[in-house]
């Protein structure tokens, strides 16, 4: 018995030493992972199998993500077609990807709803440092957001305010707020009153901002507005605001800030992604009722109460309007680093979240800006506790579906639109045709045939034959006469029907060219999206796009194709070519500059400055170098004059100085007018030489005199002419001063 126990026991199979209850459960799940991913493939094949007529609009979005509910509403309504895999063959009119533009590295045509560098540019430090160069030009203007420290970089500064606020005892007791600078959903956000509680959490930086305490509040509660644009262009710059969008509300009653409640996130701070988790989150499908409202039942209580809410609209158009236009010249430089000119790919276009919060004023302040707004139609519910499940929002989808709709119109092709409300139009109406001619169809009268009867006598032979004709016979009742009467009249009725139908389809063939025409235009029209720039804020913000001039200088003299930084090559090719050095600047002092702002913008920036493509000066840090520069030698009362005094100066020197007009001329010309021969552009001549040569009709002119001239006279001549006509001779001052008291004493 003991041996066939061991040998039934060394038959057995061995157990697996890392045998775990689960293992089959995950067997399961890739199995089920490989057949979605074969199921995937078969439906992607055979979309690409599918015949696509030219003049259809196609969209992408194979990378949607959460945004594909809400996109497949408003393509379905359109009439356009979707790739939901992507497409190969070619590329599509629009690409709505919900990720970045460096992460779409196969989009090489077509629209793309993503900026490249719109994330970065959008985060807290780089938002606020735009925004307070531009307070900085234009004081009086930029005043619609709080102010900003940027930690760690200014940690000593927010301290120093913070001692100087103790000091000075002021009520009630300032709170500040810190953000993480790439953060989203309010993830890491906090309130301090010292700042000993600001911690860095794993290097990472933060902005830290006043907390605005004295804010509006409806039903006790604290809120935020989410204001939809849609930016349509960088080059030229055209934004839409949509005139709809979502009101967040706090979940607790709003208190002032104190050290008991510092902590209550529920009552401070109104992300939806945080306050959809408490407990007293109301999920209200009213307008007016809930945590989540719109912006029009806002503005309509706002009204309620006696205050304008119109002005407070309008007042939120402006800070769009001026934090665009703020932003721009950054967005500038990232664009030509992606697609830089002359290179094929495609255009952009970007959907912006802005929070605006309402003072008790009603004065709007801008508290960021979201690159990647939720565009999800769900919301979640809890229906156990920790248990939760998405459930349809009415009030996203009365805000979002509008939008989402008319930024589509406002993006695809207006030709392709045009074409296919044509093509639409003659199908429809060739169906209704089809109908009315099977409405209007009557079955056809029974034709008549001649009967008739031959009588045969037996007696008679075959030429006595007689024919009768019975239809003659009943003729004498009338029947035939009747019957030819309504035959005839139904003939002309047809006649008259046709008639009438080619008429009309004659009509509806020329009036589909000018319905199509017109259609569409009378559909933006309509839209909720309205055009801010440059229909309506033209004249207003075109003074403040200064900064758009000299993100074209950095850009001009990047050298490094695709690169966004400048470098000391770069930095000293502008100080020669805009020639700093006749104002007094040397080599050593640019390169001195150089140095000294690249250390000080890797510092402030540790996270944004480590790898090969960060070596060099950012944009902002050859801003403030124009800054200094223009301070320093090109000094004006105010700020803006001295920066547009230089840029003037620099725009001028880049263009003249691919003129050839100086460099064509003979260098005899100079000397004989008394001038160093130099090398260069008009830019360095005296007044009176430009005047000199604009008495010549052509520069082909002046030269050939020139020759001419040349050819006639000798050496000997011109030698002569240049010792009695030289103007340029140098004469120090103490000559001077010993000649002037020697002609003086000649004349007593």
């Amino acid at each position: 018995m003991a041996a066939s126990k061991s040998l039934l026991d060394s038959l057995k199979k061995p157990e697996p030493t890392n045998f775990r209850m689960t293992d089959f459960r995950r067997d399961l799940h890739l199995r089920h992972k490989r057949e979605e991913h074969a199921k995937k493939e078969r439906l992607k094949a055979l979309q690409e199998s599918k015949y696509v007529p030219k003049y259809a609009i196609t969209v992408d979005t194979s990378r949607a993500r959460s945004n594909n509910d809400v996109l497949r509403m408003c393509i379905k309504e359109l009439g356009f077609k979707e790739y939901p895999f992507g497409r190969k063959d070619n590329c599509c009119d629009v690409h709505w990807h919900a990720c970045h533009f460096e992460d779409n590295p196969e989009v090489y045509g077509g629209k793309v709803n993503k900026f490249p560098g719109m994330g970065e540019i959008c985060s807290k430090m780089t938002l606020f440092r735009c925004l307070d160069i531009m307070r900085d030009l234009f004081p009086t203007d930029y005043d619609f957001y709080p102010r900003t420290w940027y930690l760690p970089a200014q940690f000593h500064e927010f301290s120093c305010e913070i001692r100087k606020m103790h000091e000075r005892r002021v009520r009630p007791k300032p709170t500040f707020i810190v953000k993480p600078d790439t953060g989203a959903q309010g993830d890491g956000i906090y309130l301090l009153r010292e700042p000993n509680e600001y911690s860095s959490f794993n290097g990472k930086c933060h902005v830290a901002q006043e907390y605005m305490s004295n804010v509006y509040l409806i039903d006790k509660f604290k809120f935020d507005l989410r204001i939809y644009v849609l930016l349509k262009s960088l080059e030229p710059l055209e934004f839409y605001i949509c005139q709809e969008g979502l009101a967040r509300f706090s979940t607790l009653p709003y208190e002032n800030p104190t050290n008991k409640n510092i902590h209550e996130s529920f009552m401070h701070l109104t992300n939806y992604s945080l306050n959809k988790r408490s407990s007293t989150f109301n999920r209200s499908e009213r307008d007016d009722e809930g945590s989540k409202r719109t912006v029009t039942s806002v503005l309509r209580r706002i009204a309620m109460n006696g205050h304008d809410s119109t002005k407070v609209w309008r007042s939120i158009e402006r800070i769009v309007c001026k934090t665009i236009v703020a932003i721009v010249p950054e967005m500038k430089v990232e664009y030509q680093a992606a697609i830089p000119p002359g290179k094929t790919g495609a255009s952009c276009f970007q959907v912006l979240g802005f929070d605006i919060l309402l003072l008790h004023n009603l004065k709007p302040v801008l508290l960021e800006i979201n690159a990647s707004p939720s565009l999800s139609l769900d919301s979640e519910q809890e229906i156990a506790p920790g248990v939760f499940e998405y459930v349809h929002s009415p009030k996203d989808e009365e805000i979002k579906f509008p939008l989402i709709r008319d930024t589509l119109l406002h993006v695809v092709p207006l030709e392709k639109l045009k074409y296919y409300r044509k093509r639409k139009k003659r199908r429809m109406l060739r169906k209704l045709k089809a109908c009315t001619s099977h409405k209007m169809k009557r079955p056809e009268p029974l034709v008549k045939q001649r009967t008739s009867i031959v009588i045969i006598k037996a007696d008679e032979s075959d030429e006595e034959k007689r024919e009768v004709d019975v239809t003659q016979q009943m003729s004498e009742m009338h029947m035939d006469v009747d019957s030819s009467t309504v035959s005839q009249g139904e003939s002309t009725g047809r006649d008259a029907i046709s008639d009438d139908e080619q008429e009309s389809n004659m009509k509806s063939d020329i009036e589909i060219e000018e319905e199509a025409d017109n259609y569409y235009e009378n559909k933006l029209k309509e839209s909720c999206l309205k055009q801010l720039y440059p229909a309506i804020y033209d004249e207003e913000c075109e003074r403040y796009r200064i900064l758009e001039r000299v993100a074209g200088l950095f850009i001009y003299f990047l050298g490094i194709r695709g690169s966004l930084r400048i470098g000391p090559t770069g930095f000293r090719t502008f100080a020669r070519k805009c020639r700093l050095n006749r104002k007094g600047m040397t080599n050593a002092a640019v390169d001195i500059m150089y140095i000294d702002l690249q250390r000080r913008w890797d510092h402030m920036n540790p996270e944004r400055t480590s790898g090969k493509k960060s070596n060099g000066l950012c944009y902002q840090g050859f801003l403030d170098a124009c800054m200094e520069i223009a301070r320093r030698k090109f000094y004006a009362p105010t700020k803006i004059e001295m920066l547009e005094n230089l840029v003037d100066h620099c725009e001028i020197s880049i263009n003249l100085k691919d003129n050839d007009l100086a460099n064509n001329l003979p260098r005899l010309h100079f000397r004989r007018l008394g001038l160093q021969y130099r090398q260069g552009s008009m830019y360095a001549m005296p007044r009176r030489v430009i005047d000199q040569m604009a008495e010549e009709t052509t520069i082909e002119d002046l030269l050939t005199a020139h020759e001419k001239k040349l050819r006639q006279v000798s050496k000997e001549d011109i030698e002569a002419f240049l010792r009695k006509n030289r103007r340029m001779t140098y004469l120090p001052s103490s000559t001077t001063a010993i000649l002037g008291s020697s002609k003086s004493a000649n004349s007593e």
